[in-house]
């Protein structure tokens, strides 16, 4: 009876039936891991490519639109002022200005209602400066996109026959190619903390305004005037550095020159 029991025309089982199943769940099972070795590899491939920064958090922002930098002369390149206004980045960011170019860079730290002032060393007319921001965020320090910022042309009386887009506004305190006289521009010693900064003349060219920014605490003021005396009043303290450059009112890519006023003691 045992016999019968295992010989295969009784019991109506093929002999093969159990080793084609577990053949089969072996050949299931090389198949997963090959297909696991096969996503694996491409992940590995993909890496490269793709960058860790996609499998990070975003990268913050650009700079807001509220940047303006001070032009430089073709022939005499010299310091190009970068000014941020109130709310262009985060309170307390760290800020960087390069000039790819020519490997230029210049840092600083935005003020408490997130403006900026920096000063880059040497720039020609034409380069196309990056403006970035790092702040502490999620345990690490993040670098945001950049704004680029193109340095003009300081040419303030080109000749009638040029192109009219390439002039700037004259710089306050330096010669008006309009009236053909010098003008002067002050600043008056400290009082409760604020530093007034001043003209007796016609040192605003029309359509153009002031820009008036603290290089040692980021604070940035402005004012628009028609050619005359005016003044502005800023935070400031003795030996503070202060940037003054003007810009034009319907094109702020079109500015003068930077002029440096040191704050005085009374």
């Amino acid at each position: 009876m045992a016999a019968a029991r295992n010989d295969p025309m009784i019991t109506g089982r093929c002999p093969s039936s159990a080793s084609s199943l577990a053949l089969a769940r072996d050949s299931h099972k090389v198949w997963r891991m090959m297909r696991r070795a096969l996503h694996a590899l491409l992940f590995v491939v993909a890496m490269p490519l793709v960058g860790p920064s996609c499998f990070l958090s975003p990268q913050p922002d650009p700079p807001g639109m509220n940047i303006v930098a001070s032009a430089t002369d073709r022939d005499m390149p010299g310091p190009v002022a970068v000014v941020g206004e109130p709310d262009t980045v985060p309170a307390g960011a760290g800020v960087r200005v390069t000039d790819p170019s020519n490997d230029a860079f210049a840092d600083g730290e935005a003020s408490d209602d997130g403006g900026f002032v920096i000063l880059l060393p040497r720039a020609q007319p034409g380069d196309t400066l990056h403006v970035t921001y790092e702040i502490w965020e999620d345990g690490e320090w993040r670098e945001s996109a950049a704004r680029q910022i193109v340095v003009d042309l300081y040419d303030p009386a080109p000749d009638p026959l040029a192109d009219e887009s390439r002039t700037s506004p004259f710089a306050p305190g330096a010669y008006d190619a309009g009236t053909g006289v010098f003008s002067a521009i002050y600043v008056d010693p400290p009082v409760d903390g604020m530093a007034r900064v001043w003209c007796s003349d016609g040192c605003v060219e029309p359509g153009s305004r002031v820009i008036v920014a603290n290089q040692n605490n980021a604070q940035v003021v402005e004012a628009g005037y028609t050619p005359g005396p005016f003044e502005v009043r800023i935070r400031a303290s003795i030996g503070d550095v202060l940037l003054v450059f003007a810009v034009r009112t319907m094109n702020q890519e079109q500015s003068s020159r930077v002029v440096t006023l040191i704050v005085p003691a009374p």
